[in-house]
């Protein structure tokens, strides 16, 4: 779908455009009617004149008295014309000169007619009966000037519509801006929710939007709850299930078991399996945390106390735990998953490491992180099997070999990536982690 502003910004426009164009064709068609209805009320009166000036002899010629006429009509090519006939006989006016008055049409309507001098004349044409003679009157008057004017008026005003149109659409656009500006709102607190700092939309909004704003935060509700209940269901499942492995594990143990190796054999696989079981459903519960609101991870703060967590741990090794974390860095992550994904490298590292592991977040968008260690590192043939669940490569390190697993479980959810290597700054074991920010 096209942007809203866009489509209402087009339609105003358009609408403003045949508006403006409508209202300069009105006001210039008045205005020109206005001007010939003048000239030809003009005309009406001068014919009114020329007919009181005009009478028949006993003879039944025109007797006129020119004496009485406007000056107008004496001057040669005033604009200002006049044809008086009745029958055979034609009487013009002084200002044609020697031209012939142009042909017109019979009396009725105003006429439009090319006269001396290219002049475009206004005439009317009017028949009347007097002392019994038919008497036909013919006015007319030149309109170049008015009509030039007329243009003019036309082109300043043309000017005058576009430059009002302009300012007008402007405004129009600014208030449709201003309008919309909350849909920019709602925009900036899904960022501000996806990066933690709110919980819940705003929902200060116009009554158009309040409505789906209202759902969003509702369902948000909805996922929080349905979120909570799903970790504490898994959690009572794993307390529910303890007791009854550590039952199995301790059976075991028994005489009676012992007699057995085969079932021996048996029951440990079946117990690690459950072990295994329990311990990926309640990282899968804790992966959920994606999807709760409010979600906000800061690598300096949650480093720190991690890295103080490992020294504890690994107090006898005396080991050197570096951080390269750029200041501000923050990532729209659930913190749990986070420090279960990045514990669980760190720790990796500090089992095998000799004297120093090194963590570094990068400066790019999402969240980058290289652990590297100075230990034996691993060969390039055996890399691809280090995130297989339960899969050691060394069997004299303690651990369940979930450790990778779990942590390609949590890059995938995050639709990020995991790359295994070898450290050029320490020689070591690296891993590095790309997980994408917003897009």
């Amino acid at each position: 779908m096209k942007s809203l502003l866009a489509r209402l910004g087009l339609g105003l426009g358009l609408s403003l455009v045949a508006l403006f164009i409508l209202q300069w064709w009105v006001v210039s068609t008045a205005v020109q009617t206005v001007t010939e209805d003048y000239v030809v009320a003009r005309l009406e009166h001068d014919a009114d004149n020329l007919l009181a000036n005009t009478g028949f002899t006993p003879e039944g010629r025109i007797r006129f008295d020119a004496r009485r006429d406007d000056a107008i009509y004496h001057a040669p090519f005033s604009g200002h014309y006049y044809l008086v006939q009745s029958g055979a006989q034609q009487l013009r006016s002084r200002s044609l000169w020697d031209e012939e008055f142009p042909s017109f049409s019979l009396a009725g309507e105003p006429q439009y007619l090319h006269g001396p001098q290219q002049q475009l004349l206004l005439v009317i044409v009017r028949d009347f009966i007097k002392q019994g003679h038919e008497l036909r009157i013919v006015v007319a008057e030149d309109m170049t000037p008015l009509l030039e004017r007329l243009n003019q008026f036309r082109q300043r005003y043309a000017l005058i519509s576009l430059v009002l149109m302009v300012l007008v659409i402007l405004l129009l656009a600014f208030i449709a801006k201003r309008s919309l500006r909350p849909l920019d709102w709602v925009i900036e607190d899904v960022k501000r929710l996806e990066m933690g700092e709110v919980t819940r939309l705003r929902e200060a909004v116009p009554a158009e939007v309040h409505p789906l704003v209202k759902e969003f935060n509702r369902l948000l509700q909805v996922m929080q709850d349905r979120l909570e209940r799903s970790r504490a269901a898994l959690g009572n499942l794993a307390h529910a299930l303890k007791t009854p492995l550590t039952v199995l594990v301790r059976l075991e143990d028994s005489e009676v078991v012992q007699r057995y190796p085969q079932l021996g054999r048996q029951l440990r696989e079946q117990t690690d399996t459950m072990r295994q079981i329990i311990d990926r459903q309640l990282k899968r519960a804790r992966l959920a945390g994606v999807s709760t609101p409010g979600l906000s991870f800061d690598p300096a703060r949650e480093f720190d106390g991690l890295v103080a967590i490992l020294k504890q741990i690994y107090a006898e090794r005396d080991l050197e735990i570096e951080l390269d974390i750029p200041a501000g860095k923050t990532f729209a992550g659930d913190r749990e998953d986070m420090l279960e994904l990045f514990g669980n490298l760190l720790d990796n590292a500090c089992k095998w490491a000799r004297h120093r592991v090194r963590l570094t977040v990068y400066d790019t968008p999402g969240l980058a992180v290289a652990v590297e260690d100075d230990g034996p590192g691993c060969p390039p043939g055996l890399r691809q099997q280090l995130d297989q669940r339960g899969r050691r490569l060394d069997e004299t390190t303690a651990g369940h070999g979930l450790g990778l697993a779990i942590v390609r479980d949590i890059v995938e959810y995050y639709q990020g990536s995991l790359v295994f290597g070898e450290s050029e700054r320490l020689g070591g074991f690296r891993v590095e982690v790309v997980l994408p920010g917003r897009p």
